[in-house]
């Protein structure tokens, strides 16, 4: 026998076959399976920002010190609040 002999005889076999049958839950299965695939991804996403947010929030504490505050008059007339009144923005007179 030769080569196309056995692909000829390797064909008709094939198309002699039943056709494979898909069930009836096939397609969705997959797309349950695919929801799950998603989960987990937005899942590892979240675990990765939330661990992002910890380690700047971390370091952000621990880069503070323990200095204690005090509050100052403010020494430019500008910041004193005086001139950014609405009375004084709008030019009435009181």
């Amino acid at each position: 026998m030769n080569d196309n002999e056995l692909l000829e005889r390797a064909l008709t076999e094939l198309r002699n076959m039943p056709a494979p049958s898909v069930s009836d839950g096939f397609m969705d299965g997959v797309w349950m399976r695919a929801g799950q695939l998603e989960a987990r991804a937005s899942g590892r996403v979240r675990l990765a920002l939330f661990a992002a947010m910890a380690f700047v929030g971390l370091g952000a504490g621990i880069g503070t010190t323990a200095a204690p505050a005090s509050a100052e008059p403010a020494s430019f007339r500008l910041v004193d609040g005086a001139d950014l009144s609405p009375a004084v923005l709008l030019h009435v007179e009181p």
